[in-house]
């Protein structure tokens, strides 16, 4: 805990912008799936890339306040890395002190935590969307002969099937129209007939 409280400290004084844009492209370059064998780069960034463009394409009027919120949602683990949901479930680690911490880091960072301030359907919108972009990477690995996601695709399927009230109808939608899709590489453009 010590080394936690040195950081944080370290961190309440990172208060001009420069030291502010620097924590987030840090935060940026988090690796995910840190425990799985996987192919290629998976960072926050490219994750949070992914999110925004699925939500350009799904609801193109969507707030400001959701894009923040997509933006900001990981910059947390920068200083708590990524946890993998299993040690959640397990109640591994203390939820609520962890979704506080990242609060305060959010508002240390861009003195404002816009995933709490978001209305009921944009929580959906968020939630259904980052744990869509996961299935999707799972898909494109699997995809490329990395069966090694094939349990973690398993296991997103059966909680989307089990909590399907806490994802937006449109993100159902789209999750189960790419299990059904064959997920080969796009032609280029100008190929497409």
């Amino acid at each position: 805990m010590a080394d936690q409280e040195k950081q944080m400290k370290t961190y309440e004084h990172a208060v001009s912008s420069i030291e502010k844009i620097k924590f987030m492209r840090e935060a940026g370059a988090v690796r995910r799936c840190h425990t799985i064998p996987i192919v290629g780069e998976y960072n926050l960034a490219i994750h949070k890339f992914n999110m925004l463009s699925m939500l350009r394409v799904l609801w193109p009027e969507a707030s400001l306040f959701l894009v923040w919120a997509i933006i900001e949602h990981d910059i947390p683990e920068r200083l708590t890395g990524d946890i993998p949901a299993p040690a959640k479930w397990l109640n591994l680690i203390d939820s609520e002190s962890l979704s506080d911490l990242e609060s305060d880091i959010l508002i240390d960072t861009i003195n404002y935590d816009h995933g709490s301030a978001l209305n009921e359907i944009e929580k959906k919108w968020l939630h259904g969307l980052d744990i869509l972009e996961l299935a999707l990477f799972c898909r494109d690995q699997i995809h490329i002969g990395n069966r090694n996601l094939e349990v973690m695709l398993d296991r997103i399927h059966k909680y989307i099937k089990k909590n399907g009230e806490k994802f937006h109808p449109k993100i159902l939608d789209t999750y189960w129209e790419s299990s059904n899709h064959d997920w080969s590489f796009m032609p280029d453009l100008g190929d497409v007939s």
